[in-house]
């Protein structure tokens, strides 16, 4: 890793594309990510995580760029083919947990035969319709030992793995990166691309809200995305098809506002509690050109906004009882994307869910007193960070990274997901280490209750 070398993190939403670019930095013995550009464009070729309109997105995805290394006084940078990591959102966005296992090649388990392992998970269960983005290890077994998160060194002749396993469905990637192509952006097939959640999570989540157990809430303009950790591994994610638009849906359609006075009424909302918002208060919304400004009272929008996320906290509530894991998060929620932009979100969420509840803050990254600062506390450019950092940083530490970070004579810009490249060859340097025993006690099916005064 050089101080020299640049990362780029493209974040395609349903709303905006969002571009930084970063280069890490060593401060105190710690890796500090240094964000010198961002940008963001407004993007109307995606559906709830999924791009129905390339040339929109190429559009969007260019302006983003561009304004990301003007910011960085790095316009140079345009006249060359970079690489990115990009994220992966949508429904068809899947996760299942694995068993796989391998006959060891000695009486004790080496760094090869994790590899194996992990080769001959990714073989098994890639397919003609799904890719493999994500390929996490849980717990090993060696022979009649159990529950091992360090498999080396045991002795055994069998050595067993559970894995979480992230797939995408494979014309959905192929049409990221048709659209990253159209902008003169490269993605690496095996590792460049990233799980929303996922990428969220390494920019607003410490190891210590991993180890107590949490669950990320990422609600973007489509999409509210969702990873569960517990004993610092990841245990759960979802992509659920409501997010933001839905709000401003409803405000339009309550209020018979256009879809752009709607979204005016929505992101100008001081308050979310009906209670505090007297009902002579109006907002005064711009309409068309030439037409007067509409009026309409500011509770009517408090209700709808208030109604429409305590619909997507209780969709999130119900994900963390499926996956067995309610009363168990001890650090609770974190809430980023657009959407916890709204005042007093958190307070909704945890009238709910009855857990603690935070926006997330971006963490680890060097500040200045530049224009940037403001954009780098912005949760709508979380994922993007997290895409950054994930050149940098694994998603499991027990994972080195294998895959060398480009040189920055090569004129592109460095990405890398986090894990080995597997099911081309046998990872001979597999290098895991313990974090931390931990027990999956499985998934549990539960119901909703509850109920709104308003």
């Amino acid at each position: 890793m050089s101080e020299h070398e640049f990362y780029l993190g493209i974040d395609i939403g349903s709303t905006k594309v969002a571009a930084v670019l970063a280069k890490p930095k060593r401060l105190s013995n710690q890796t500090m990510l240094q964000v010198i550009g961002m940008g963001s464009a407004r993007n109307d070729g995606v559906h709830r995580g999924n791009i129905n309109n390339p040339i929109k997105t190429k559009e969007a995805i260019r302006q983003a760029l561009e304004m990301a290394a003007k910011k960085a006084e790095r316009t140079d940078l345009l006249a060359h083919t970079l690489s990115a990591t990009v994220n992966v959102s949508g429904t068809h966005l899947e996760t299942s947990s694995e068993t796989g296992s391998v006959t060891c090649r000695t009486a004790s388990v080496k760094g090869e035969d994790v590899g194996s392992l992990f080769e001959n998970m990714q073989q098994t269960f890639d397919s003609d319709m799904n890719q493999i983005i994500h390929l996490l290890p849980l717990k090993f077994s060696v022979g009649e030992q159990h529950e091992i998160v360090d498999p080396v060194g045991h002795i055994g002749l069998k050595l067993s793995g559970d894995f979480k396993i992230v797939t995408a469905k494979k014309s959905a990637l192929h049409q990221i990166k048709d659209s990253l192509q159209k902008a003169n952006i490269e993605v690496d097939e095996d590792d460049g691309f990233a799980a929303s959640p996922l990428a969220s999570g390494l920019a607003v989540l410490s190891e210590d809200h991993k180890n107590l157990g949490v669950v990320l809430v990422d609600i973007g303009g489509g999409t509210t995305d969702i990873a569960i950790y517990h004993d610092g591994l990841l245990r759960h994610t979802v992509v659920l098809p409501f997010g933001g638009n839905h709000i401003t849906n409803d405000i339009r359609e309550g209020c018979h506002l256009t879809i752009e006075s709607a979204e005016e009424a929505k992101t100008t909302l001081s308050e979310t509690n009906p209670e505090a918002c007297s009902l002579n208060t109006l907002l005064v919304i711009p309409t068309a050109e030439g037409i007067p400004p509409i009026e309409i009272v500011a509770r009517n929008v408090v209700l709808i906004a208030r109604a429409r996320l305590r619909e997507i906290a209780a969709l999130v509530l119900a994900e963390i009882k499926k996956a067995g894991f309610e009363h168990k998060l001890r650090a609770g929620i974190v809430l980023t994307g657009g959407t916890a932009k709204i005042n007093g979100i958190e307070n909704i969420f945890r009238e709910v869910t009855q857990m603690y509840v935070q926006i997330g803050r971006p963490k680890n990254l060097e500040r200045s007193n530049s224009a940037l600062d403001t954009l780098i506390s912005d949760p709508s450019y979380t994922t993007a960070l997290g895409l950054a950092w994930s050149s940098i940083k694994p998603l499991d530490k027990r994972v080195s990274k294998s895959k060398p970070i480009q040189e920055p004579e090569r004129k592109k810009m460095s990405s890398g997901w986090s894990l080995p490249v597997f099911g081309k060859t046998v990872v001979k340097d597999f290098n895991i280490k313990e974090i931390g025993t931990f027990i999956w006690n499985g998934l549990t099916q539960d119901d909703i209750k509850g109920h709104d005064s308003y």
